[in-house]
């Protein structure tokens, strides 16, 4: 069949005026929507469509023909043509996945189109994926096999590894938004000193957490023991973790980054992480898949994820409920959860 085809169709409601299109992969089906087929569940005509790896103008084509009212959408969807901007019926775009700005130009979401995305739901996966990363480093994992192939000399053993607790440690996070907010909740029973800071956030929102608000970044990172990045990608913040502002780490302090590679100086990690001065452990990269000749590989004290701190495979499915859920509220005139405004669009990467 042609990809560009329908692959399921089901008029649940022959009086709905509502048509629901899933653009979605198989994969993503399976991912998000395992075992599940348009069905009366939905109280509006429903049609599937894989478009993967079609021309933009079939794209706009099969829109117009369609003429959806409700998209529900994931990574494969292809950004909304502008041309199809004022002849759309499109009133509700809902998506399984995160962000949504390489889908949906902005001006979609200034005319009015209501878009929702997975919200909340995978922050306490990104937290606990960095809240490893921050233990493991700090008991010297990247270490571990060196010292075990070696005679067991514990007292040698420990001064190599230089273990460290995390109990009563100076904490700083680049970010707070939903993950750093997780983050903080993890940390707090670990009496940390917390500090954190995000252009734009509010004061409140920081007092809210008891959080110590810092009023810039280079205060932010100045003698911080653990450094936790997980702002968001903008024109603002790219770059914006030079090797200045990492040199006012702390000797030995770790930074963990689960939030976006280019927001950091990559060459300055490798760079101080090799001198010693810095214990570093990734989730993202500037460049992914990471090249096979990066140097990153390379620097025994950077420890390296496969960028997995988002959803789990159990986490996935919950995701795709929760699509499901927001769609048929939108359907009954009740507002969907997790609602993308202009302010969290722009800040998102």
């Amino acid at each position: 069949m042609n990809t560009l085809e329908l692959s399921e169709t089901c008029r649940a409601d022959k009086s709905s005026t509502e048509h629901v299109v899933f653009v979605l992969t198989p994969y993503e089906r399976e991912l998000f929507l395992p075992g599940w087929k348009p069905g009366p569940e939905l109280a509006a005509r429903q049609s599937i469509v894989d478009v993967s790896l079609r021309p933009r103008q079939e794209w706009l084509k099969l829109l117009r023909d369609l003429d959806p009212s409700v998209l529900v959408t994931a990574w494969s969807c292809p950004t909304l043509p502008m041309e199809w901007l004022d002849d759309s019926s499109l009133r509700y775009l809902c998506s399984i996945t995160g962000s949504v700005k390489p889908r949906v130009p902005r001006v979609f979401l200034e005319k009015g189109l209501l878009i929702s995305n997975w919200g909340a739901l995978i922050s306490h996966t990104v937290a606990e994926h960095a809240l490893l990363l921050v233990l493991a480093s700090l008991r010297g994992i990247q270490g571990w096999s060196s010292v075990m192939r070696e005679p067991r000399n514990m007292l040698e053993m420990m001064r190599n590894l230089k273990t460290r607790r995390l109990r009563g440690a100076r904490v700083g996070i680049h970010g707070f938004g939903a993950i750093a907010r997780e983050l903080v909740m993890m940390l707090k029973p670990h009496q940390v000193d917390l500090s954190a800071y995000s252009a734009g956030v509010p004061r409140a929102l920081y007092d809210e957490y008891s959080v110590r608000a810092c009023a810039s970044l280079e205060e932010l990172f100045a003698e911080t023991e653990i450094l936790i990045e997980c702002e968001s990608l903008n024109e603002g913040t790219m770059g914006s973790v030079t090797r200045d502002i990492l040199e006012l780490l702390a000797d030995d302090a770790v930074f963990v980054n689960v939030g976006r590679g280019r927001v950091v100086d990559e060459n300055a990690l490798v760079d101080l992480a090799g001198a010693g001065r810095l214990r570093v452990a990734l989730d993202v990269y500037h460049s992914e898949p990471l090249p096979q000749d990066s140097l990153l590989f390379d620097t025994p004290s950077i420890l390296l994820s496969p960028h997995v701190a988002g959803p789990t495979s159990d986490t996935y499915p919950l995701c795709g409920r929760q699509a499901l859920e927001n769609v048929d509220r939108f359907l009954h005139g009740e507002m969907p959860s997790h609602i993308v405004t202009l302010e969290s669009y722009d800040r998102a990467t």
